[in-house]
């Protein structure tokens, strides 16, 4: 057994490709290698700002005999097509193959036999073919060769190692050949490293300043961090997708603290934030006691300086001191005239081709807020002007420069030019939210305009063909809906989804009239499912939900989200548990019945001189108690009293299945005794299908 190392030194690759370039390298060398039938035990990749590094760990020195098998066309395909399988894949007849059954008919298949070979003719030919045909974002070519990479390969190290054995593997990809050595540390040390064994190469690249493990470049810089953050009392913001960013871009990472013009604190924060991570991939820092933003920042350089970092600093500060020079521009002339004058500018902006300005689009939100502040008996007289100053922000200057600061740059220019604080926040909290982790707006102006902006724009696309489909949701809409399904539910918003839509067509002439009713069932069936994945992600019973949702008329997820909770806390209450089984039971029962003897189930017919058992008449007079309460199915707390009252069924039940045989020879008792039994079904089946719940 020997060990494999293959790495791909480069100029610097683009952080946010390292992740999935170390995927697909992985990807590939196990399906090839598999393939071949080369035996290994484990195999690692490493990456770093400059190096793309795999490690198979005892690998077989040769292969094992496989087969191949190479499925062909179907028996019934055209004489020119199976022809063109035998000669392409060197088969001299068709007695050499099997014939297999398959969906769409008989097919061919032909097994070949790949003798043993060594282990490294094999490796060196798949790293041809894995780096040749490499899948990148992006690649460059350089020089006079054909190669493509993301950036300039400078040298690939590629040795098998077995025992003091070390083989270099005989690979030629442009005008590199493969190598037993590699360099450190470009600026700190750039010498070659000769690699003899594993941990060498490991140690000997950290003795040249490389550490190739990300996750041990992470822990350092982290380490650094709170060493800064113990000496200075101060905390650095915690930024997961920053760390992983910053990671990539070094190869021996030193933390560094710098400070900037106190004048620019008289930003807002997210600004600054903005600013330093957006440009710099600096990381902000907090005071330690008052939790406020400082002037402060981390920047991570890949190198150690003679002067302690001194002139990194400098550097960095001056880079971020003109940054922030720009921001300070663009916040005081955004505020130099009113955020609402942008609101007939935004008839300059275009929403979508097919669907005008985004004027017209702020128009239809403020008339879809309307109405759902119409259906939730909510005070409108804010409405209008919240409306009209939710987009504005996307012209001013700030936002040009940080798209990812909308909503939030017009929630500050709203609040110096004096708006109430909930028409401000509105601003900012119309967009949320935007992931599973984002909250949602918890002011009514502010939920009224994210479901408003949200559903009209799940309209229009529709209304145009461009629903999500697949994978593919270039619009975001899947998100949308998401936003729609977590602000209605936690606000526990009682929003009858069907007739809000059915009412904004009505008024609308964004598509035909024919159209209408089919989009609005599309609408509702997207809804579902976006409420089954709501669910998911919370953990809950998509069944239950089902069951609930068969037996409602229109669309209130809030209502039904209520149903779903109490209907799940009471199967797991014991005396539910007890209540649902004996039910199902019920329903178990009748079903193969039903199915051969067809009775009217809505008009049952008990007649009480055919109870000739005690615990059928007990059970009749209980149904009769049952039937006579009257509650209102969209009352949580009545229907919670109404199947706890259920719950005194259960042992009457279970008696009676004891002693009591349903399907008699008397025909007249049978009947009589299966109308019983649905009528203890129709107790609660407008609550929920029994059938779909599992208990």
């Amino acid at each position: 057994m020997a060990n494999f190392i293959l790495e791909l030194l480069s100029e610097e690759i683009p952080s946010r490709m390292q992740k999935q370039a170390s995927i697909f390298l992985v990807k590939q060398f196990e399906e090839k290698i598999n393939f071949c039938g080369v035996q290994y035990e484990d195999l690692k990749v490493f990456f770093s700002s400059r190096r793309l590094s795999i490690i198979i760990y005892n690998i077989a020195v040769q292969s094992n005999e496989v087969n191949s098998v190479i499925l062909g066309p179907r028996v019934d395909s055209p004489e020119k097509a199976i022809s063109g399988f035998l000669k392409s894949n060197n088969i001299r007849s068709l007695d050499m193959c099997n014939v297999i059954p398959d969906k769409k008919g008989d097919r061919y298949q032909f097994i070949s036999k790949i003798p043993p070979k060594l282990t490294n003719e094999i490796l060196s030919e798949i790293v041809i073919e894995i780096v040749s045909k490499f899948s990148w974002p992006k690649s460059m070519r350089w020089g006079d060769g054909n190669l493509k990479w993301v950036r300039p390969i400078r040298n690939i190290l590629a040795i098998m190692i077995d025992g003091i054995k070390i083989d270099t593997l005989d690979i030629k990809i442009g005008d590199i050949a493969a190598q037993n050595f590699t360099y450190g540390h470009r600026f700190m040390k750039n010498d070659k490293i000769f690699i003899k064994n594993i941990s060498n190469y490991f140690s000997d690249l950290e003795d040249n300043f490389v550490i190739l493990e990300d996750s041990k470049r992470k822990d350092l810089i982290v380490s650094q961090i709170n060493q800064i953050e113990k000496k200075y009392n101060i905390k650095v913001i915690e930024d997961a997708s920053l760390l992983d960013e910053v990671s990539g871009l070094v190869e021996w990472p030193v933390v560094l603290l710098a400070d900037f013009n106190q004048e620019f604190l008289s930003l807002p924060p997210e600004v600054l934030q903005t600013s330093m991570r957006s440009h710099q991939k600096y990381f902000s820092v907090l005071d330690g006691k008052s939790n406020k933003i400082t002037n402060k920042f981390i920047l991570i350089a890949n190198i150690y300086s003679k002067d302690q970092g001194a002139s990194i600093i400098l550097g960095n500060q001056r880079v971020l001191s003109a940054r922030l020079h720009d921001a300070k521009f663009f916040w005081e002339k955004d505020l130099s005239h009113p955020l609402a004058d942008n609101y007939h500018l935004l008839k300059r902006v275009t929403y979508h081709q097919k669907l005008g300005s985004l004027f017209e689009k702020v128009e239809r939100i403020e008339e879809i807020a309307k109405d759902i502040a119409s259906y939730l008996e909510i005070d409108k007289i804010k409405l209008p002007i919240a409306a009209k100053l939710i987009k504005n922000d996307l012209l001013s200057e700030m936002v040009v420069e940080f798209p990812e600061l909308q909503g939030v740059m017009g929630h500050y220019y709203a609040v110096q030019q004096g708006y109430e604080l909930d028409i401000c926040n509105s601003i900012k909290d119309h967009y949320l939210p935007n992931s599973p982790k984002d909250p949602t707006p918890d002011e009514p102006i502010s939920y009224i305009l994210s479901i408003a902006d949200k559903l009209d724009s799940l309209i229009c696309f529709w209304s145009i063909g461009e629903k999500p489909t697949g994978s593919k949701d270039p619009f975001a809409l899947r998100r949308a809906g998401n936003g729609i399904v977590r602000n209605i539910i936690e606000n526990e918003l009682d929003i009858e989804l069907d007739n809000l839509i059915h009412n904004i067509f009505k008024k609308s002439n964004i598509c035909q009239s024919k159209d209408k009713e089919i989009i609005s069932s599309d609408l509702i069936s997207f809804f579902n499912d976006r409420m089954k994945s709501y669910l998911q992600y919370k953990g809950m019973d998509i069944n239950l939900y089902e069951s609930i949702m068969k037996l409602e008329e229109s669309c209130n997820l809030s209502l039904i989200y209520r149903k779903l909770v109490l209907l799940d806390h009471f199967r797991k209450d014991k005396n539910g548990e007890i209540f649902l089984k004996s039910i199902k039971r019920v329903n178990n029962i009748l079903e193969p019945i039903d199915n051969k003897i067809k009775l009217d189930r809505d008009h049952i017919k008990i007649s009480e001189d055919l109870l000739t058992k005690k615990v059928e008449k007990n059970l009749y007079k209980l149904i009769l108690e049952l039937r006579k309460q009257v509650i209102d199915k969209n009352n949580i707390k009545q229907l919670e009293e109404y199947l706890y009252m259920n719950c005194k069924l259960s042992n009457l039940i279970n008696d009676f299945f004891d002693n009591i045989i349903v399907n008699d020879e008397n025909n007249d008792l049978k009947n009589n005794r299966m109308h019983l039994l649905y009528a203890i079904i129709n107790l609660t089946s407008d609550l929920f299908d029994i059938k779909s719940i599992e208990i």
